[in-house]
Parts: C-alpha cells; sequence; structure tokens
C-alpha cells in the first residue's frame, strides 16, 4: 500500500503547476521580511533549492514553470528597482539569466530523475502484484478464491478501484460473478465484452507494443475497463474493473490490467483442461470398469452356470441309472453352484447400485450383537462353530441401516472363514461415546503388506482370491462403501505374521 508521502507526491504531481504556483508564492512571502539582510544576487539560491523540491516531486513540467516563476519573482521582489521587472544593473540581469537557465536545467535534470524513479517503483508494485497473482494462480485455489485475489492485487496497484470476474454459466448459461458478488446479471458492457472480444476503458496500445498483446479496443466506458479473459481457446470471461479516479489510469496502469487479465485467462484455460483431463481420465476409469465387470461376469456367471448345466444334463441322460445316492450328490453340487451364481449376481448387483447411489440408507438404533446375530444366522453350521464372540453387554447401540451393514460385515466374516482354517474371533468395544468399534480376526496366511492398499479396489483379488472359484472381487469394495455410506470405516490391522484383523467403526450418534 502506498505511503502517505507517496500518496502527497501523487496529489502534487497531479497539481504540479498549481502546486508550484503555491510554493514560489509562499516562498516569497516568506523571503520578502529578510529582504534588507539578505544581498539581491544570492536570493537565486532559496529560490533554486525551491526548484529542486517540486522538480523531485511533481516532476518536468512544475519544475521548470517553478524556474520560470522564481525567476518572475527574484526579478519583481529582491532586484533593484522592486516591484518592477526592469533591471538596472546589467550584472543583476546577467544573474537573473544565468539563474533561469541553472534553473531549468536542475528543474528539467530532477524532474525527469523522479518521473523515471517514480516509473521504476509503479512498475516494482506492478511485478509484486503480478507475481503474488501467478503464486495464487498456481497454488490451484477455487474460482472464488482466484477471483477474491485479483481483486486485492488490483486495489494495490488502484487502492480506489475494485474488480470482478465474470465468467459463463453451467451448461453455457449467463455471464456470472466468479466470486458470487455483485449478484445479478453482468453489465451490457461485459456481456458486449465477452461476445465480441473486445476491450472498453483502455488507452490506445502503445507503439512500442507488439500487435497482439493489447486487446482490441472499443468506445471508452467511463469510471471501468472492461476486458476480455482471451486464451489459445476461446474468451474464457470477462474482467471489469470499477476506477475510483481516471486520473489513476495511465498506460502504465492499463497495461498492468492487461497483464492481469491475461493471468486470469490462463487459470481459466488450464480449469478448463484439467477438467477435460479429468473427464479422460473418468472415462478411462469407467471403461475399466465395465471391462472387468464383463470379466467378471463371463467368470462368475458362466462358471456356476456349465457346472449346474453340466450335472442336470448328466442326470437327465436316458441311459444314466438312477441311483438315490449319487443324484443327492449332484444335487448338492447343484446346490452349491447356485448359491455361487446368486452370490455372484447380489455382489454385481450391489456394486451396481452402490455406483448409481441408487441404495441410501435408513439408518436406526441397534446393538451391534443384533447385527452380528444376523451375520452368523446365513452361515453354514460347519463354518459357525468356527465363530467366537468377545462382545460385552452395554455396549453403545449403532445408527445405522441394519441391512447395509449386515451384509458388509457378513463379505468380512465370510472372507475369514473362507481363507483361514482355525477359529475366527467377532468382538466389539466402545471405541468413544461416538463410535463402536468391531473387530473380525483370523488366523489365516494373512494379506501381504503389497496388497493391502489395494484390497477394497473392485475386482481387486489377490493371491488367495485368485484360487477361489466364488471370489468376485467386489466383497470388500462393497463392506467399504456401504460402511462408509453409514458414517463408518473399515481398515486393516494385520495381527502378523499370521492372520488379519478387521477393524470396523460403526457411529453410536443419532442421524
Amino acid at each position: 500500500m502506498r505511503s502517505q508521502f507517496e500518496k502527497a507526491s501523487s496529489l502534487i504531481r497531479r497539481r504540479g503547476k498549481f502546486s508550484a504556483v503555491l510554493l514560489v508564492l509562499a516562498a516569497t512571502v516568506a523571503f520578502l521580511p529578510l529582504r534588507a539582510y539578505l544581498d539581491s544576487r544570492h536570493w537565486g539560491w532559496p529560490y533554486l533549492l525551491i526548484v529542486g523540491t517540486i522538480a523531485g516531486t511533481a516532476g518536468v513540467g512544475a519544475a521548470v514553470v517553478t524556474a520560470g516563476l522564481s525567476f518572475l519573482a527574484w526579478n519583481f521582489f529582491f532586484i533593484p528597482p522592486y516591484h518592477t521587472l526592469i533591471v538596472a544593473d546589467p550584472q543583476d540581469l546577467v544573474q537573473l539569466l544565468v539563474y533561469l537557465a541553472v534553473a531549468t536545467a536542475v528543474g528539467l535534470q530532477t524532474g525527469r530523475l523522479r518521473e523515471r524513479e517514480e516509473v521504476a517503483q509503479r512498475e516494482e508494485r506492478h511485478a509484486e502484484a503480478l507475481n503474488r497473482l501467478s503464486a495464487g494462480l498456481v497454488s490451484g485455489g477455487s474460482l472464488s478464491d482466484i477471483a477474491a485475489l485479483a481483486d486485492s492485487e488490483v486495489r494495490s496497484v488502484l487502492p480506489e478501484s475494485s474488480s470482478t470476474v465474470w465468467v459463463p454459466g453451467a451448461e453455457g448459461k449467463a455471464l456470472c460473478s466468479a466470486s458470487g458478488v455483485p449478484p445479478g446479471d453482468a453489465p451490457a458492457t461485459v456481456r458486449d465484452s465477452f461476445e465480441g472480444d473486445v476491450a472498453y476503458g483502455l488507452p490506445e496500445q502503445p507503439a512500442t507494443g507488439t500487435p497482439d498483446a493489447w486487446p482490441a479496443v472499443a468506445t471508452a466506458s467511463a469510471g471501468s475497463v472492461v476486458i476480455p479473459l482471451r486464451s489459445m481457446r476461446a474468451v474464457e470471461g470477462v474482467l471489469h474493473v470499477t476506477v475510483g479516479s481516471p486520473d489513476d489510469l495511465d498506460l502504465h496502469e492499463a497495461s498492468f490490467l492487461v497483464s492481469t487479465a491475461y493471468l486470469l485467462a490462463a487459470f481459466l484455460e488450464a480449469r478448463h483442461l484439467a477438467r477435460v483431463a479429468n473427464a479422460a481420465v473418468a472415462a478411462r476409469e469407467a471403461e475399466r470398469l465395465k471391462t472387468a465387470l464383463v470379466s467378471s461376469v463371463s467368470h462368475e456367471l458362466k462358471t456356476p452356470l456349465a457346472a449346474v448345466t453340466a450335472a442336470v444334463t448328466d442326470i437327465l441322460e436316458p441311459d444314466v441309472t438312477f441311483v438315490e445316492e449319487n443324484v443327492r450328490t449332484r444335487l448338492v453340487g447343484v446346490s452349491g453352484d447356485l448359491r455361487r451364481l446368486d452370490a455372484a449376481i447380489a455382489d454385481l448387483l450391489d456394486a451396481s447400485r452402490l455406483e448409481a447411489h441408487a441404495w441410501a440408507p435408513r439408518r436406526e438404533v441397534y446393538e451391534i450383537g443384533e447385527i452380528v446375530g444376523d451375520v452368523l444366522s446365513r452361515l453354514p453350521d460347519k463354518q459357525r462353530v468356527r465363530i467366537t464372540l468377545a462382545i460385552p453387554t452395554g455396549l453403545p447401540t449403532v445408527n445405522v441401516d441394519f441391512v447395509q451393514v449386515s451384509k458388509a460385515l457378513g463379505h468380512v466374516v465370510d472372507n475369514a472363514v473362507r481363507y483361514s482354517d482355525g477359529t475366527v474371533e467377532i468382538g466389539a468395544k466402545a471405541a468413544s461415546s461416538e463410535s463402536v468399534e468391531c473387530w473380525i480376526t483370523d488366523s489365516g496366511a494373512g494379506i501381504p503388506v503389497a496388497d493391502r492398499a489395494r484390497v477394497f479396489e473392485k475386482f481387486f483379488r489377490g493371491a488367495a482370491g485368485r484360487t477361489s472359484k466364488s471370489s468376485t472381487g467386489l466383497g470388500l469394495a462393497i463392506t467399504r462403501d456401504l460402511l462408509e455410506a453409514n458414517g463408518g470405516t473399515i481398515a486393516i490391522d494385520s495381527t502378523g505374521p499370521h492372520g488379519t484383523r478387521m477393524l470396523i467403526s460403526l457411529p453410536t450418534g443419532k442421524v
């Protein structure tokens, strides 16, 4: 932000000639009582000091005016005869002419140095503001954050101004403010700038600039500057700057606003390209999942169907002798294949419903023991006897969808009994006032460290899963999605060197 001295200097520069008149007049009034104490030829020195002061503050024009006025004041008030412009002594005339030449030279030199210094300081402020804006754009903030940052940097250069970034609405709708402020429709000049790719309120392009570095300028717009945010792709939006004072906007400030507009256009283009890239990644991922789904369906549905078809066809052969024991054995195998088929179809349906967000949880309060009991009731007797329970009484109730959480725990328990031969422990405890922690521990081979980060991905099957005829690679992915939908979590806590412990957290608070 500009210092008070810089603001005062700016005010003097804007009204430099008027300030020169006032300062020479004030100095002359102050010098007059001292006229009797100082030789008439010595008054050039204090007046020269005034010329240097004005030159160092207001620039060349005001300095030349000060030199001329001080020349006349010295002649009129301090060179005999007083109060006339007549010079009686030729030496005084030479002195006056030399003073005028020296004062003009000092004013020109000092004024130019001051103007160059002011330009350098201003360019430094502009560069710092653009650097801060560039850093903010690279950081990848939201559109509203970037619009606020751009407004802040514009204010740092033009303190009495404000800016708004206008961008097309969703699905090509009307222009809207990137930050939501001001609300409502965009001004007419903003719409015209966006549609016509023209700027309003900018000075004409400098003669030294490159043709493409400056936007096409239409008629001036009093009190505001409108610049299209043009990228290599298209016009991405519009920068609308309300200028506090038209005198603030010279070619340097206009160049800063144009640079700001190009930075914002590059950000908006990069944002668009990122959306396109994300859409392409999502499309590739969807294609991968579709391929995996087709592969899983073709394998998991075709295999049990082929087994059932072969068994039934074999039984129906006319030359087959019906032995009750053989037929029962065949039918038991058919029943197992049909259960595999039903489980595979259920997993695929659950995955598709969760993917489409078509299975919203209906959460109510339940005891954790009720849910575990429902899971155990669906296990065959030979698997159920391997389960040991460590669920104490008095645990807080959980607030979940009973069917979804029961299915989620069922997948974990099914994996535990399938991939281990020993006992499986199901336990629970109150982790905090807001959650109950449930664990399922088996004594199997465990999950390799390399696979732990992927076991919850769809269609991923580890070494043990790839050897199982009934593994679809969907169970743990469905479990994670169901638990997260109910406000819970699941994590792997290996008991090493053998066995796996799955930790499941369920919420206790009411929805």
